[in-house]
Formats: structure tokens, C-alpha cells, sequence
């Protein structure tokens, strides 16, 4: 045991464990510092927990990708998802996080967690004048596979907290920018959006569906490594995440950007619409 331990990040009445509910004060996070733990961080909406399918295809990747040959069947995790929010009947929205933790050996098979964790959520404030990001040289062990790393999540936290940041931005060893590091960023060059390559990033979900409402809609949308010293020059960019969806951004240390830019305001009303239409589908199965 080491010794300091996880501040327990349990909210709502119960927590689910392999399936059965059980009381949050209960739960003891310190299972991370052992074995490996995959995870997808789902957000709740009128209690429907948003694009489901897209977190449960990115999860099956990530085990994939690691070689895991023992893992629960994904209608057993949907089960547990369910049961969660069923527990948990005054939690109208809010953020659900779902662990796959491997205690030993990937093959040994996995143990079920799911629970609410703290989220914070754009302000209309941030909303309308964006956040501020820092800039840090930082790369993830694991680029496409969503595997807790406390070390990294510690550090990039602290220096997000120093900065007064709503987020840090990851820049690598040969200067160029990869993602948040719980958003994947986004460049408007005029009409014209760049994101940094998938094959450098972690697709999150919410850029899946930028790139989709774009084609869409029309908009042009580039992958393109960026160099940070480009932002100098930008006039625009924004971050995509699970909890902000689409968020303008306000500054990058010295930068400043634009945040009523047009062409992300058509966007953001497209992802919005997107949503809806989700949530309206799934109350009616």
C-alpha cells in the first residue's frame, strides 16, 4: 500500500462492482495502483449515458491492442452501466466512469467497476469567451488505449492547477502538438479546421463526430501535425472532450484567440443538435 492514498472520487449513492451495487462511501480506489486498468469516462444526459457505442467500440480497441484475451461480454458491461444509474435516481447528469482493472496478468481477466466521478462542465462564461490552456512537453506511454496512469495524470494535474488552466496542452519532443490531455485540439485557419493526426492522438469520441458533422455540413477538416510555434499566428481554435464538447479556447500562455468564431458557433450548434437527436432516439427504444 503506498503511502499516500487516491482521494476517493465516488460519487452518488452506490457504486457497481462486478455487477452488484454497493454503497459509495464504500469504495476504495487504491485497486489502481496495482495491475492495469482500462477506462472510458461516459457523460450522462437526462440520464442517458451519451454515444455508448462509440466508448464501448474505443474500450474493445484498447483491449485489443494490448493483446487481453479474457474480458467481460459487452452487453455485461452495458448491465453494469444500466444498474448505476438505476441506483443512483437523483443524478440527472453527470460524468460515469467505467474501469476494466486487471489485477495480475491481462489474461487472468478483468474486475468491473463503474461509478460517478467530480466533473466540471463549461460555464456560460467559458462558453461564450473560452478557457485557457497551458502548453507542456509531455507524451502519453499509451497513445490510442485509455490505461490509467496515475504518475502522468498527477503531474500534468499539478501543472494544469499552477497555470490556472482548464486544461494542458501536449506538445512532444520535436515541438509539435498532439491533444489535451483530456481533449483533442483543434486549428481554424480561416475556413479550414486542422487537428493533429489520429495516429499521434487518443481518438476521442467527440472529435469522431467533428469529423463527421463536418463532412456533413461541409466544412473542410484537415489532419495535419501542428507546430506549436504556429499558434502565433492562428486567429481560432477550440478542444473536444467528453465533458465540454466543444469548448473555444481563449489563450494558450501568450496566445489569444478568437472565441466567437463563426465557423465553430456552426459547429457547436450542430453537435448540440447531434446530442439531442441522441437522446431523443434512445427514449424512445
Amino acid at each position: 500500500m503506498p503511502a499516500t492514498t487516491i482521494t476517493n472520487e465516488c460519487l452518488g449513492e452506490f457504486f457497481i462492482s462486478n455487477g452488484k451495487g454497493k454503497p459509495a462511501e464504500k469504495f476504495d480506489n487504491n485497486f489502481l495502483y496495482s495491475g492495469t486498468s482500462f477506462y472510458e469516462v461516459l457523460k450522462v444526459k437526462e440520464k442517458i449515458p451519451l454515444f455508448l457505442e462509440d466508448h464501448l467500440e474505443r474500450l474493445t480497441i484498447s483491449l485489443r491492442e494490448s493483446n487481453t484475451g479474457v474480458a467481460p461480454p459487452l452487453h455485461l458491461i452495458i448491465e453494469n452501466i444500466e444498474l448505476l444509474i438505476d441506483l443512483n435516481p437523483s443524478v440527472y447528469e453527470g460524468n460515469i466512469r467505467l474501469i476494466l482493472h486487471f489485477p495480475a496478468k491481462l489474461h487472468d481477466g478483468s474486475h468491473i467497476y463503474v461509478y460517478y466521478i467530480p466533473h466540471r462542465y463549461p460555464s456560460t462564461e467559458e462558453r461564450a469567451h473560452g478557457v485557457p490552456l497551458v502548453m507542456i512537453k509531455a507524451e502519453r506511454k499509451h497513445v490510442h488505449s485509455k490505461i490509467i496512469d496515475l504518475d502522468f495524470r498527477r503531474t500534468v494535474n499539478q501543472k494544469i492547477i499552477n497555470a490556472n488552466a482548464w486544461d494542458a496542452l501536449l506538445v512532444d519532443s520535436k515541438g509539435f502538438i498532439t491533444e489535451g490531455s483530456k481533449s483533442n485540439f483543434f486549428l481554424i485557419i480561416e475556413n479550414n479546421i486542422l487537428t493533429p493526426p489520429e495516429k499521434d492522438v487518443l481518438p476521442g469520441i467527440t472529435r469522431k463526430h467533428i469529423f463527421e458533422l463536418c463532412y456533413r455540413t461541409g466544412i473542410e477538416i484537415k489532419e495535419e501535425k501542428i507546430a506549436s510555434g504556429r499558434l502565433e499566428s492562428s486567429a481560432s481554435c477550440f478542444i473536444s472532450g467528453t465533458s465540454p464538447g466543444l469548448l473555444a479556447v481563449r489563450n494558450i500562455g501568450p496566445f489569444f484567440f478568437n472565441a466567437g468564431n463563426p465557423l465553430l458557433e456552426k459547429l457547436t450548434h450542430e453537435y448540440e443538435l447531434l446530442v439531442h437527436q441522441y437522446i431523443s432516439n434512445k427514449k424512445r427504444i
